[in-house]
């Protein structure tokens, strides 16, 4: 009898343990299968970028102007001279920088600039030399910076396609040679 005994006390201690271990097992699967149908949380958009200090020079959007799809030659700085308008079937954009130099020593001659504009499916646009006209005088790009002085402003038009859209603007310092900084837009 003793032994019948033990026998049925292992048979329930190796049932319980069963138990135990498929009670485990099922909180486990009901754990992943939560998670699985929790959506995930989205990446948080990274906040737009405005300005941009690349060693001594600050680079701080100053405007866009989306400028459509003529650029009237009565409205350049030329208006008493005759020319035919500037067109496109896409647009014109319009970008002036606010550059500043916040070092101590005066920049050189085209130490600077401000480069092509990249949208949001990574398409390339140069700015447009045949837009001078449009530019206004007052656009200095590449000049020589003082230091502590007035931003000087730059700008430059770029013909873009209609559909593109989270332009970035390319902006360009000697102080990292061959590498380009981009600043949002905010179209």
């Amino acid at each position: 009898m003793k032994k019948s005994l033990g026998r049925i006390s292992k048979t329930l201690l190796v049932f319980g343990g069963m138990i135990i271990v498929v009670i485990i097992f099922v909180l486990g699967m009901i754990n992943r299968t939560r998670k699985a149908a929790l959506p995930e949380e989205p990446e948080p958009e990274p906040e737009p970028i405005y300005e941009i200090v690349i060693g001594d020079i600050k680079f701080k959007l100053h405007e866009v102007k989306d400028r459509g799809n003529i650029l009237k030659f009565s409205e350049s700085k030329y208006p008493e001279r005759q020319r035919p308008d500037l067109t496109t079937t896409e647009r014109f954009i319009e970008v002036t920088v606010a550059v500043e130099n916040i070092g101590k020593d005066n920049t050189k001659k085209d130490y600077w600039d401000i480069k092509e504009l990249v949208d949001s499916e990574e398409r390339k646009f140069y700015s447009l030399p045949e837009a001078e006209p449009w530019i206004p005088a007052e656009s200095e790009c590449g000049a020589i910076l003082k230091p502590g002085f007035s931003p000087t402003l730059c700008t430059k038009i770029y013909e873009v396609a209609k559909i593109s859209s989270g332009l970035k603007l390319g902006v360009y310092s000697r102080e990292k040679k061959k590498q380009t900084f981009f600043i949002d837009l905010g179209i």
